[in-house]
């Protein structure tokens, strides 16, 4: 049975089509768009509605830093995972600042793409070593990671969340550490959200690598 429903977006249309015959081999993803740029996948976005979307970075007529901000605009409710050759810790920072939910090598192994599609699922984010090592190499050198953090005054409970997001915990996972409801812990990751100016959970994380609320 069909659980997530997936867009590949890439021009290569050989690695395209090679990705999504090892999709097809999980029989809980379905690869229900694949488009050869973000022009062609807005086009297909009108019919069909992905939940995750494999999205690479350079490609013509429209990049994936253009879809991912029409994205984030637009439909941010879709989980954005993004897919490339480039792994420099700069470009990997800006697009988790971008509104990213996760970043992989086009090279990694199938077994880490599936992982993290269930983890943006699950977590809203997959924040792997790679992705953490940038985020506080940008965090180090004060560089642009600047959101309006000052004044903010979170809750003891609220507290408490943000440092169980920081271990990767799901908000099923902490409503039970917590004894509290999965809707009421979502309930705080919104207002974390809102009150930090974040945009997903992995803004929360570097919140409070910035803030020193976890280490």
């Amino acid at each position: 049975m069909v659980k997530y429903n997936i867009a590949v977006v890439d021009d290569q249309a050989m690695f395209r089509a090679g990705l999504v015959s090892l999709l097809s081999e999980f029989e809980e993803l379905k690869v229900m768009i694949e488009a050869e740029n973000g022009k062609d996948f807005l086009k297909k976005l009108k019919r069909k509605k992905p939940d995750v979307v494999l999205l690479d970075l350079e490609m013509p007529e429209m990049d994936g830093m253009e879809t991912l901000a029409y994205l984030k605009a637009s439909h941010p409710g879709i989980r954005v995972l993004i897919l490339t050759m480039h792994n420099e810790e700069p470009i990997i920072a800006h697009m988790i600042e971008s509104g990213a939910h996760g970043f992989l090598v086009k090279n990694d192994p199938i077994e880490m793409l599936i992982d993290a599609i269930y983890s943006v699922m699950d977590t809203g984010y997959y924040f792997d070593d790679r992705v953490s090592r940038a985020l506080v190499q940008r965090l180090m050198l004060g560089n642009k990671v600047k959101p309006s953090f000052d004044k903010v005054v979170l809750t003891e409970r609220e507290m408490q969340v943000v440092q169980l997001l920081c271990q990767e915990l799901t908000t099923r996972e902490i409503g039970e550490r917590m004894s509290l409801s999965h809707r009421t812990i979502e309930g705080h990751r919104e207002a974390i959200l809102a009150k930090i100016k974040a945009k997903n959970t992995v803004g929360i994380v570097m919140y409070a690598i910035k803030n020193g609320l976890y280490l």
